[in-house]
């Protein structure tokens, strides 16, 4: 029953989103665009948001908003947002390729803060800096960091 709820609920979002007229919808797009090309990535994140609400199928928006989630720092929007994304597209390989360079950057961050701060002597340190350890050494090898994106 609730799937069925749910699929009657984005149908008719769907449906909302044919009343928005599609060159204020292209308009929205360009200048969301425009914002993220000029580096202003709160705005493009506010305008790829609205973008999002009256495409609700679209997963390219989602996308995009990830991308400005992730220059502005906010990780967990990011990642919210493409997976979003991969919900409408699980076929989206720039969302996959994205979705992973923020969460190992997050991994990374974490892996460095340990380090400085765990005391080797407490019980399981060893499995702990040993995992960050190689995590370490696989982002260090050629090839394995990935492209600039987002």
């Amino acid at each position: 029953m609730q799937r069925l709820s749910l699929a009657l609920f984005l149908t008719l979002l769907a449906g909302c989103s044919s009343m928005i007229p599609q060159s204020s919808l292209t308009a929205l797009q360009n200048d969301a665009d425009r914002a993220y090309a000029a580096g202003n990535f709160e705005q493009a994140g506010t305008l790829y948001r609205r973008l999002s609400q009256s495409l609700p199928t679209d997963a390219g928006v989602r996308y995009q908003l990830g991308n400005s989630l992730a220059r502005q720092g906010n990780t967990r929007g990011a990642i919210a947002s493409y997976r979003e994304a991969l919900v409408r597209d699980p076929q989206h390989a720039r969302a996959w390729h994205n979705l992973l360079q923020v969460q190992l950057r997050e991994a990374l961050f974490t892996a460095g803060e340990m380090h400085q701060v765990l005391n080797p002597q407490q019980p399981m340190a060893d499995r702990a800096l040993g995992l960050g350890e190689r995590l370490l050494d696989v982002m260090q090898q050629p090839g394995q960091a990935g492209g600039q994106e987002p």
